[in-house]
């Protein structure tokens, strides 16, 4: 097979080892096969066309041509001409796709489902890729400067994915990309031409195997800083890219921001716990603060409505907000808030429910129906702001005397998916077949989740089986999971029961400081439902466990109590949640707890070791410093190596003599590029050898082994029957000797440690012809 066609076969496959760094953002096993079929294309298509006279000017234009009319076959074949070639109803099909692909995206947490729409996204995608790489690997001859489009798909899941990356998906697309170098090295190699004797395979080999090894030297080196540094540097974490996410904005006047659940989890998961945000508030027992509300359900997710901003819902001082649907006039509560440092860059506030005025720097509005705080220009950097609310205070006769249906709301807040799971309908009606009322069907939900231990808490859920539904799965089969599921399932069952609901989104209200100050960190991060009553407008509920082994700081309001109206304040159900770890022989206070700070390691004594610097926190370090002391040494071996191949091809009897006179001689030039004497090589031996004796005052045994080793190489050019001694391996080790005497310590050591010849790349033909002929 040609180099050309090795190079470009292995460029493409090179963009495909990064595919499976995109698995945990995609359910399911084919959604692979579009971009994969569309970077095939784009490969035959750059190898047919270099076969071609065509200048490579044109072949990106080529390329993308062939990969629409690839994607066009794919997706909108029946609106296309003659199936594959675009016309003007399939790209409008193909953006409408694009579109549908871009809000599944923007609004649903990680896995989605592989609809048409993300694999149209994902083909399109690597199709540019794959035009890149093809011409940063091939057209500019430059392999090394593809990692620049090959970093892409692996930048993608580490903003967007929970977990980020698998170790097996970078070393896969680790391994494409060195077998790209690797190939490109060996072709630069052999395009030397044809040299006589075995010269030519030790060269080229251990040339392949240096850059090899230098490409592999690098890359170590910068795994071992990825590692090393963070663990170095305070308050550095793998969250930086994460952070970055969050604050990504497209022009105008759409707000981009993380998903919420996707914000949620990794909240909750942080091992650091940072600190989110202070308050004072004037109100003994503070409530939740509520960022987001998502009140669409599309069967797996649960994702917020658009949101529209106008001079109607523009935030202004001193200007009342809407008004809550269905609230009664209530208490009204005054809240100080101070974002911590690295919060300020959030595009939702977190406010109390429902607020009615705030004082807030900035462009800011507030959504008519949900009462979201949001901007879409960016925060401005001040991290405080003041809020009035009012606070639900419900009669609870008024509660029970409430009406089913959604009057005072949009009748969207009673939709169910036609495809969901009918067991989940059945479970809510066992649930709340004896409730009367809908505040009766509501506490019975409640109650159902939080009581005789039906659930578990966890901050690690088992993972659902492929081709389950994730809702119905964790109701009905696992029934484990953390606030998320339940919040979600609840508000599902009490849209089935009649009961308008929708999720919300923000914090508990953390930990009390003083009389009137509370902190809230990451691990108050927490989901609830919120459902609506008439006259009384919309309420939380708490159906996630408050024990010791669940969500430390949920409280359930007096009003969502079961059985009674009188429950005990929130400060008393601290108490209760730490007697009811007791009596509950499942409940394991201290492994829980430590599940509760979402530290990553799989045992509390594994969390704690990391937590404090020792122990198994250390182990990536020292694999990182082994590393990088490989990395640091390799130059030096791959000296040492080549040294070795030359010294014994030229005292090797069976070699000719132009061949142990070459070997000798490059050996000799890579001893002054070592040690950082000038060589020129349109030089011939002779006049090299003599210059050298004299600026380096060598001794008369150096002079006389490097004049023997000089002659060598220049019979070996020119002699129609070469002489060639066989001393020359004790002739360069006599040379060199006198060489390092005529240098410095440093000028010694460094060509030990770093020489300079094993980062020389080959010249190229033209050149070395050159040489040739001025010799």
């Amino acid at each position: 097979m040609k180099p050309g066609w090795v190079l470009t076969s292995l460029t493409a496959v090179a963009v495909l080892c990064t595919l499976p760094a995109l698995s945990p953002l995609l359910t399911g096993s084919g959604w692979w096969v579009t971009p994969a079929t569309v970077v095939a294309a784009v490969a035959l298509t750059g190898a047919g066309y270099r076969a071609t006279p065509m200048t490579p000017a044109l072949l990106p234009l080529a390329q993308a041509a062939v990969a629409a009319c690839a994607i066009t076959a794919i997706f909108t074949p029946a609106d296309a001409l003659a199936v594959f070639v675009p016309t003007p109803d399939s790209v409008e099909s193909l953006l409408a796709l694009i579109d549908e692909g871009r809000a599944r995206i923007e609004h649903q947490p990680a896995p989605l489902s592989p609809r048409s729409d993300v694999p149209l996204i994902l083909a399109i995608a690597f199709g540019l890729i794959a035009i890149a790489a093809d011409f940063f690997a091939m057209t500019a001859r430059a392999p090394a400067l593809t990692a620049l489009p090959l970093a892409g798909p692996l930048l993608v899941p580490l903003a967007a994915a929970e977990h980020g990356i698998g170790a097996l998906e970078v070393g896969l697309a680790a391994a494409g990309y060195l077998a790209l170098l690797t190939a490109d090295t060996w072709t630069r190699a052999t395009a030397w031409g044809p040299l006589p004797g075995p010269a030519l395979g030790i060269a080229t080999v251990l040339g392949v195997t240096r850059h090899t090894l230098l490409a592999s030297g690098v890359s170590a080196a910068a795994l071992a800083l990825a590692l090393l540094v963070p663990l170095a540097t305070p308050g550095l974490s793998s969250r930086a890219v994460y952070d970055l996410a969050e604050r990504v904005q497209l022009g105008g006047q759409t707000v981009t921001t993380t998903h919420p659940m996707v914000s949620l989890r990794r909240e909750l998961a942080s091992p650091t716990d940072r600190e989110v945000l202070r308050y004072q508030s004037s109100q003994s027992q503070p409530d939740y603060l509520r960022t987001y509300v998502l009140d669409v359900f599309d069967g797996e997710n649960w994702t917020m409505s658009p949101l529209s901003t106008s001079s109607d819902n523009r935030i202004t001082s001193g200007a009342q907000l809407p008004e809550p649907p269905g609230r009664q006039a209530t208490e009204r509560v005054t809240t100080e808030i101070t974002l911590a440092e690295r919060a300020r860059s959030r595009d939702f506030l977190p406010v109390p429910y429902a607020p009615r005025e705030i004082e807030v720097a900035g462009d800011w509005f507030a959504a008519p129906e949900s009462l979201m705080i949001f901007t879409t220009r960016g925060a401005t950097g001040e991290g405080d702001y003041v809020v009035t609310s009012a606070r639900p205070d419900p009669d609870p006769d008024d509660l029970a005397e409430s009406q089913p249906g959604a009057a005072g709301v949009d009748e969207r807040f009673l939709d169910v998916p036609d495809d969901t799971d009918p067991r989940v309908a059945e479970t809510t009606r066992s649930v709340t077949e004896d409730a009367a009322t809908p505040h009766e069907r509501a506490v019975a939900l409640q109650d159902w989740f939080t009581s005789d231990g039906r659930f578990e808490y966890s901050l690690r859920p088992p993972p659902v089986p492929d081709g389950a539904d994730p809702l119905p799965h964790f109701l009905l089969d696992s029934r484990v999971g953390f606030c998320e599921q339940f919040a979600a399932t609840m508000t599902l069952m009490a849209r089935q029961a009649g009961i308008p609901a929708r999720v919300a989104v923000g914090y508990t209200s953390g930990e009390q400081l003083s009389d009137d100050t509370w902190k809230v960190t990451e691990s108050d991060a927490h989901a609830w439902p919120e459902l609506y009553f008439e006259g009384q407008g919309w309420l939380r509920f708490e159906p996630t466990p408050s024990s010791a082994g669940g969500q430390g700081n949920a409280t359930v309001p007096d009003y969502a109590a079961p059985g009674q109206q009188d429950t005990p304040a929130p400060t008393e159900d601290a108490d209760t949640r730490e007697e009811s770890a007791e009596p509950a022989p499942e409940d394991e206070p201290e492994p829980d707890a430590s599940e509760e700070s979402a530290l990553p390691d799989e045992d509390s004594a594994g969390a704690d070791d990391a937590a404090d610097g020792s122990g198994g926190a250390w182990l990536p370090a020292l694999g990182a410093l082994a590393l990088v002391a490989l990395a640091l040494a390799a130059p030096a071996l791959v000296r040492a190596a080549v040294r070795r191949a030359r010294l014994a091809t030229a005292a090797a009897p069976a070699a000719t003599a132009p061949d142990r006179a070459r070997a000798a001689f490059n050996e000799l030039r890579d001893d002054l590029v070592d040690l950082g004497l000038p060589h020129d090589p349109a030089e011939s031996p002779r006049a090299m050898a003599r210059r050298m004796a004299t600026e380096y005052r060598l001794d008369a045994a150096a002079r006389e082994a490097l004049w023997r080793v000089a002659m060598a190489e220049e019979s070996a050019r020119y002699a129609p029957n070469p002489e060639v001694g066989h001393s020359l391996g004790p002739d360069l080790a006599t040379t060199r000797a006198g060489l390092r005497a005529a240098v410095s310590r440093a000028r010694r050591i460094r060509a030990l440690a770093a020489p300079r010849s094993v980062l020389r790349l080959p010249r190229p033909a033209a050149r070395r012809g050159a040489r040739a002929r001025t010799t």
